[in-house]
């Protein structure tokens, strides 16, 4: 008959009983920690840097002729970053009377400082009234919008700190001051009506656009629509 070693035994059932100790306190240590870091910050990365975005167009009907800038090109305020001209007229349309209004080419400039974010239109083309050739972003104002779930908005004010994670910085921090808060949810100006018309409703939670400014923007890579995750303080 095999012989028990109760010392063995004995020495297993204490290595399991401070195996269960040590996985309590830590299940404690995360539970407690995930508590604190709730009940005092908001975090959520439904946030995304944003700036505003300035077209730039003519004030009649023009064929570009050339363009200055390409995309991602830097401007200054009055800089020229297009030439346009009175659209050219085929020989049929001067015989049927019309005729092409002979004017110089003319130099569109960069309404404000910043990066071209978009071209829409390139020479050739012939735009019309308020038409955008390019889109321009401000580079020296920009913020983040993070949406906020409704049922915290209790806990968001003017004024709180953030911190700011940036994906597009390799996870770099920045800081940032809850500046202000939207009137109604993000699903109000949806194009896409939210409210079900249908004896099915589904309660779904609504998020809520807060604007943050970022304390010390780094404009020139602060590009508009990059993702970021945002960690407010509630206290």
């Amino acid at each position: 008959m095999k012989r028990i070693n109760l010392a063995s035994l004995d020495r297993r059932r204490k290595i399991g009983a401070l195996i269960v100790i040590i996985l309590v306190i830590a299940g404690i240590g995360v539970g407690s920690n995930l508590w604190y870091q709730s009940s005092r910050y908001i975090t959520t990365d439904n946030a995304r840097i944003s700036a505003p975005l300035i077209p730039v167009s003519t004030l009649g009907t023009s064929q570009i002729i050339s363009l200055d800038v390409d995309l991602g090109s830097y401007v200054e305020r009055g800089q020229r970053v297009a030439e346009v001209g009175q659209p050219r007229v085929s020989d049929s349309t001067n015989m049927r009377g019309f005729k092409a209004i002979p004017t110089s080419p003319t130099g569109v400039e960069a309404p404000v400082s910043g990066y071209v974010a978009a071209i829409w239109a390139y020479p050739g083309a012939v735009i019309t009234t308020g038409q955008p050739i390019m889109t321009l972003y401000d580079s020296s104002n920009v913020w983040v919008t993070a949406n906020i779930e409704e049922t915290k908005m209790g806990r968001v004010h003017p004024g709180q700190k953030v911190k700011i994670t940036v994906d597009s910085l390799r996870g770099a921090t920045l800081e940032g001051t809850v500046e202000g808060i939207a009137a109604a949810t993000a699903a109000t100006f949806s194009l896409i009506p939210q409210q079900s018309t249908t004896g099915t409703f589904i309660k779904v939670v609504q998020v809520v656009p807060v604007k943050i400014a970022i304390e010390k923007p780094e404009s020139s890579v602060l590009l508009p629509g990059t993702s970021v995750e945002v960690k407010i303080s509630t206290r």
